[in-house]
């Protein structure tokens, strides 16, 4: 899967962590909460937009399952793997339709990738 994404300068000018995921098919803006795939929005509830970000931050890597939890319920909720699982499962239905996957990585965790990588002479 190409994909190239967008880097926030702070004041000092030095990069940050990238703010936007952007494939030319899949666009995942983590700070304003938005997805658009396809040429369509996504609307995604809060979990669901934080795992999928997670894993759009590391789209074609494994991510581990503590990490994605971690990463949408901070300190807040102990890990529990069979709640994940629900929401991966409810964000694997959403995005069926638009050709994205993520795959499970039994006992590791999980990984963003697309069934049609598109052609992206990008760089």
């Amino acid at each position: 899967m190409a994909f190239r994404s967008e880097l926030l300068t702070n004041a000092n000018g030095t990069d940050q962590a990238p703010n936007v995921y952007d494939d030319g098919y899949l666009r995942v803006e983590h700070d304003n909460y938005y997805v658009r795939c396809g040429g369509k929005r996504v609307s995604l509830p809060l979990k669901e937009f934080l795992i999928f970000s997670r894993l759009a931050r590391n789209a074609e890597r494994v991510v581990t399952a503590e990490e994605i939890w971690r990463s949408a319920w901070r300190d807040e909720t102990p890990f529990n793997s069979l709640s994940l699982r629900v929401h991966i499962h409810r964000l694997r239905r959403t995005f069926h339709q638009f050709d994205v996957r993520i795959e499970s990585m039994v006992g590791v965790g999980y990984c963003l990738s697309r069934d049609h990588p598109i052609d992206d002479d990008r760089s």
